[in-house]
């Protein structure tokens, strides 16, 4: 009997044809085609539509659902600023060389749970140690979730506040540093923030504080939290700030050698002497 027949009958559909229904509704709603389980079966009596044609419409479905999806994990990832060419990912992170009573944590890290639990990162440490190579794996995990990610360093961040500043364009730039669900500032404490640039980065974090939905902020540092405010010029609001920023979060201080230089060759070579003929 067709799923047709059946729906025609009056009686229960089965269920692998109501499960049918629900996934070729799925495909189209992601497709931004609204049609119900319950009008496709309408649409399925009135076309005489059978189990296989229902398959072949969810074939079909399923290939423009992926393709879309495949356009918007792309356009995400252009949009982010992140490495195209050489993605840093966690699966090109060595955590075994992790060691620790808290490695564990750190391991759990493509969970994305702080993204969900709206809690900020931190990752402060010295230089070659995976600081930013974590920080840029976290935020092309978003991308590929479908979550918008920017990446920007602290010091690319200053000149885009001060030009904001400078323009009078103030409310464009902060908004366009809100938006995004996961943004990353890398190497924090390689500048100074004058005040005008200090405000507009503190009225960044004040307005992601209250933002709805996943949201997470990405920070790495050479220098410990403690002495961030070096690098910020304010008043005693600058330290309520701060701790907003920190207010919920995970902060991974990292310590150990540098992962730099895991390839390098170092070849010694010695030169002879060139003998000189002598003309007699």
């Amino acid at each position: 009997m067709t799923a047709a027949t059946t729906v025609a009958a009056g009686a229960a559909v089965d269920a692998p044809a109501t499960a049918l229904y629900g996934r070729v509704s799925e495909r189209a709603a992601f497709l931004d085609v609204s049609i119900s389980p319950e009008e496709l079966a309408e649409l399925a009596v009135r076309l005489d539509m059978g189990e296989d044609e229902l398959s072949a419409l969810e074939a079909v479905f399923t290939y423009l659902a992926d393709k879309r999806h495949d356009q918007v994990i792309s356009t995400l990832l252009k949009l982010s600023r992140l490495p195209q060419r050489a993605p840093k990912t966690f699966e090109g992170f060595d955590f075994d060389r992790i060691r620790g009573r808290d490695a564990a944590a750190l391991r759990k890290l493509p969970a994305l749970s702080n993204l969900h639990a709206r809690k900020n990162l931190a990752f402060i440490g010295p230089g070659g140690i995976g600081k930013t190579h974590l920080a840029q794996a976290y935020g092309r995990a978003c991308c590929l979730e479908g979550f918008k990610t920017y990446y920007l360093k602290a010091t690319e961040l200053r000149d885009k506040l001060k030009k904001a500043a400078d323009s009078g364009n103030t409310s464009r730039a902060v908004a366009a540093l809100v938006k995004p669900s996961c943004l990353i500032i890398d190497e924090v404490g390689r500048c100074t923030f004058d005040k005008p640039c200090t405000d507009l980065f503190f009225d960044i974090v004040d307005r992601r504080y209250e933002k709805e939905g996943p949201n997470t902020m990405i920070l790495t540092s050479n220098t410990s939290t403690n002495n961030w405010d070096e690098f910020f010029t304010g008043d005693d609001t600058l330290l309520c700030t701060l701790d907003r920023l920190f207010d919920r979060a995970s902060v991974f201080v990292m310590k150990g050698a540098s992962f730099r230089g895991a390839e390098l060759e170092i070849f010694s070579v010695e030169s002879s002497p060139t003998a000189t003929k002598m003309n007699k």
